[in-house]
């Protein structure tokens, strides 16, 4: 009797600490937007919804929207073109070392987006891998110069770079939705086709079988690429400098809007683009969770084996696919490293030579007049990524396990309605919530300037959603039997914790850890606003600022390069070190 006492009280006040959390991250979530929006309406003295009414009368507006647009979709329909061969390939066949091929797609994916650009521009600038190939996507010559004279466009090879960019980027999506898919299915039913007549063609097999079972998850990878292309700031900010997106646009007008009194144009501006961009990327959400609730599948690692098994291993076809995407995503990040060791010079016949040197290196960690030293910014950054961790990670777990335990009482409607509300931050792109935090929170509370950690508050809106989404599946996975069998071995509440819970959930939290640092790491867009009003350089705003410099000093490039390696290397360090340590405790475990 004492002891389901002490147990019910217990369960109480985990219950209760459970909602109270709930309710601060709703509100620390949404606070900041909505101080933003109250301080704008103040403001312009607009509602939000003649603001949007407005939209079309913002400078800059319509092109934007309008390029945003196009960018996103061009960017779509690549990624899906070159995710699906690979997809196919890895699903359908027995590969070896399979989770490190995945690894290696995935890699782009956690790349920090200042990184990815740098890669780009080190990849097409003069000297560069595809420069000195004779693939100029930064030249008017030749068939560049074709495109321009037809579409318009001044400079339509950015717009080529900044689509590669993106489908480089979000390849990954595709692999992660419709690889398992396509693992799963039993090679019988294709067998089964092929004896009918809608089965003895390729065309046929893929109208009646893989079309209708492949769409949907192609579906959901295509809206969150077309999401996250739509949303993209660092690669558009660097890659396609003559165009904005309605990201990049209000990252330039949100210096000086909220002022009263001052760009009243400007803060309408705002007030317009964030309105309208953030019904857009809820539409878009909206659309990509139902799709993947819709068309959700239990993955069987045993059937999956089983399947593969029966295929054999892969044609030299699909070898050919996987391996030469597998290169090709691995340049950028190549490329970056390359440049860092790369310094131009003029010969003496006044052509640009290039020659290596560690003198990139040595500005970067020395510093100069202008950037602090590249150990202050690595400093910053894992401070940064430490707290944000030691913030995220607990409570993400508190809000998974709430979910859980209000699906396994009946209550699934209400978990789904509280899960909504704490990915607010989710349908606000990160740029959004660095407005929020500058319009919302600095501009109403000013001393909040001198704040030195105030980039962690931020970084915990953007990566607790994700934290919380691969959470809950892995509460999901735990046998209910475990938690009855501790309750009675009468052991402390630890212990009772982790043999119930804990050790199974040492593996998916991990992977959350090593996944919240490496997004904290790399975060561009909020910290790019925050660092424009205060003093908090981080390894990407250093990237920023050198490539912003002017190029006449020929260590610039070779700086921001060696920067921007140290940041993929030190990400890289933290995924790898998070994988050896699930390892470990998954063979301990066994």
């Amino acid at each position: 009797m004492a002891l389901r006492q002490r147990t019910t009280t217990a369960a109480n006040a985990l219950h209760a600490a459970q909602w109270f959390t709930l309710t601060c991250v709703v509100v620390l979530g949404a606070a900041p937007l909505l101080l933003a929006l109250l301080r704008l309406w103040d403001v312009t003295q607009v509602s939000p919804i003649e603001a949007i009414r407005q939209f079309p009368e913002q400078i800059g507006a319509m092109e934007a929207l309008r390029f945003t647009l196009i960018e996103a979709l061009l960017s779509t329909l690549l990624t899906v073109a070159l995710g699906l061969p690979v997809a196919w390939a890895l699903g359908r066949y027995k590969w070896k070392r399979i989770r490190s091929k995945r690894a290696l797609f995935y890699l782009p994916f956690v790349t920090p987006p200042i990184v990815a650009a740098a890669g780009f521009l080190a990849l097409t600038s003069p000297g560069g891998l595809l420069h000195s190939t004779g693939i100029d996507l930064r030249g008017e010559t030749g068939w560049i110069g074709w495109l321009a004279h037809t579409t318009g466009w001044q400079h339509p090879g950015h717009m080529i770079a900044l689509i590669l960019a993106h489908a480089w980027f979000n390849l990954s999506l595709v692999i992660r939705f419709v690889e398992p898919v396509i693992a799963q299915l039993n090679p019988t039913w294709e067998e089964q086709l092929m004896m009918l007549p809608q089965g003895q063609s390729n065309v046929g097999r893929w109208r009646h079988l893989w079309l209708p079972v492949l769409g949907p998850s192609v579906a959901v990878a295509a809206t969150y690429a077309f999401f996250f292309s739509f949303t993209s700031f660092a690669l558009v900010k660097w890659l396609t400098p003559d165009f904005n997106t309605l990201e990049s646009l209000l990252a330039d007008l949100g210096g000086s809007a909220g002022i009263y009194n001052y760009r009243v144009d400007t803060s309408l501006g705002v007030l317009a683009i964030a309105g309208l961009q953030a019904i857009l990327m809820l539409v878009l959400l909206a659309s990509a969770g139902l799709l993947e609730r819709k068309h959700a599948m239990t993955i069987s690692i045993h059937e999956e084996h089983t399947n593969r098994n029966i295929r054999g291993p892969p044609p030299l076809k699909s070898r050919v696919v996987v391996y030469s995407l597998l290169l090709a995503s691995m340049l950028p990040l190549i490329s970056v490293v390359v440049a860092s060791f790369r310094i131009r010079s003029t010969a003496q016949s006044g052509s640009t030579e290039f020659h290596w040197t560690l003198e990139g290196w040595q500005r970067a960690w020395a510093g100069d007049n202008s950037t602090i030293t590249l150990v202050e910014a690595l400093q910053n950054s894992l401070v940064y990524a430490g707290l944000t961790l030691a913030i995220a990670l607990p409570i993400g777990y508190m809000l998974a396990s709430m979910f859980h335990r209000l699906e396994r009482n009946g209550k699934g409607r209400l978990a789904s309605l509280l899960d909504t509300l704490c990915m607010i931050p989710l349908s606000a792109s990160a740029v959004m919530i660095g407005l929020g935090v500058v319009l919302g929170l600095l501009r109403w509370y000013p001393q909040l300037f001198m704040f030195r950690y105030l980039p962690v508050l931020p970084h915990v809106m953007l990566v607790l959603p994700f934290i919380v989404r691969m959470l809950r599946p892995a509460f999901s996975r735990i046998e209910p039997a475990f938690e009855e069998q501790v309750r009675l071995l009468n052991l402390p509440p630890l212990q009772s914790w982790w043999h119930s819970k804990g050790a199974s959930m040492v593996a998916p939290m991990t992977m959350a850890a090593s996944l919240c640092l490496a997004f904290s790491l790399g975060e561009f867009g909020a910290t790019y606003l925050l660092i424009r009003v205060g003093s908090w350089d981080s390894l990407s705003i250093m990237v920023d600022q050198l490539l912003g410099r002017p190029k006449f000093d020929p260590l610039i490039m070779p700086t921001a390069m060696a920067v921007a390696a140290s940041l993929m290397l030190t990400t890289l360090f933290v995924l790898w070190l998070s994988e050896q340590l699930r390892r470990t405790q998954g063979e301990a475990n066994d």
